[in-house]
């Protein structure tokens, strides 16, 4: 009898660390952290939001070469990236990073409302049934003969309330595993899948993180975690120390690897705002890479009161000198 209890009492607690292992997020906020010891950090990855046919302009004007270009892709325009994919690879690029957003993108003048609106044919619900599979097989061909590594951000701030694909989380979720399993047939095997959320500064730590299972498709079908990292200045001037305890609660609670997806700021403090970008990165290995942008940006219309987003690092060599640094840092 004694015997029999112990065997219970050791099958109730594998059990219950089992169920611990696989929770959402949302149920690991107070878990203790537990890092591996520390030692030399792993190479960083930067990347540059610039199509191929210019990188080498803009790693002349900054004085350092990305090892990743970016780019956002809409399913409407129902193409393959065969062009792009080459002309990185010749300039010697060996990371992708493409946001991938299924809809037909609505003008941002038009607003957050009709922006948000769901599209027939591009719903969640029509992705997980089908109806782009061979787009999907397409584009995962296409994306496969890269020789290199595509990080593939797909329906990216999902959180958020300006995206269509933001509706119907449920859905959401069976979207985002209908698209890995597609990859995976196809034998995209250099794709990684960046599950990518929106910090949502607004909105208070716990309530943010706790909204963010709800679209978790699961550890099997995410490679990164992806976080958008820009301060727009003015009524949202975001110091770098406010995004700093959302990208240690995300790498806590999900245990996989930060992308910092789109990182940029107002032109106004800039210069001091990306030492301390620096100086945070420095300080957390396990963010492995980080993609600038200064592409024309929907926030800035949407947004009252924010600053000028459109300046140019290219052509600011204080500003330039810092990006350079970045990159440096990362490839110790």
């Amino acid at each position: 009898m004694r015997r029999l209890a112990l065997n219970l009492l050791t099958v109730s607690a594998t059990v219950l660390l089992l169920v611990g292992l696989t929770l959402p997020a949302k149920h690991v906020l107070d878990a203790p952290e537990r890092f591996p010891a520390p030692g030399p950090p792993p190479p960083r990855s930067f990347g540059v939001y610039v199509d191929p046919w210019h990188v080498d302009d803009w790693a002349e004007a900054v004085g350092a070469s990305p090892q990743m270009v970016a780019k956002f892709e809409a399913f409407s325009r129902r193409r393959t990236l065969d062009e792009f994919v080459h002309e990185a690879e010749r300039q010697g690029i060996g990371q992708l990073l493409i946001s991938w957003e299924p809809w037909k993108p609505v003008p941002a003048s038009l607003g957050t409302v009709a922006q948000l609106r769901p599209q027939i044919g591009y719903r969640n619900a029509d992705i997980a049934a089908g109806w782009r599979d061979r787009y999907l097989k397409r584009f995962a061909r296409s994306l496969a003969t890269f020789d290199g590594v595509v990080y593939l951000r797909y329906a990216h701030e999902m959180n958020g309330t300006w995206y269509p694909w933001s509706h119907d989380w449920a859905g959401y979720r069976r979207a985002w595993r209908h698209v890995v399993t597609v990859f995976r047939s196809v034998g995209a095997d250099n794709v990684r899948f960046v599950w990518s959320v929106n910090p949502s500064l607004y909105v208070p730590l716990r309530s943010w993180l706790n909204r963010l299972p709800d679209y978790w498709p699961g550890k099997r079908y995410v490679d990164l975690i992806g976080v958008t990292v820009i301060n727009f200045g003015i009524h949202k001037d975001y110091a770098v120390r406010r995004f700093v305890p959302r990208l240690d609660v995300l790498h806590r609670s999900f245990r996989k690897p930060i992308l910092i997806t789109e990182a940029n700021t107002e032109y106004d403090g800039r210069v001091q705002w990306l030492r301390n970008f620096r100086r945070m990165l420095d300080a957390r290995p396990w963010i492995t890479g980080v993609a600038w942008s200064q592409l024309p940006s929907r926030g800035k219309v949407h947004l009252a009161g924010v600053g000028r987003l459109d300046w140019n690092v290219e052509r600011d060599p204080r500003s330039s000198a810092v990006v350079r640094a970045i990159i440096r840092d990362g490839e110790r």
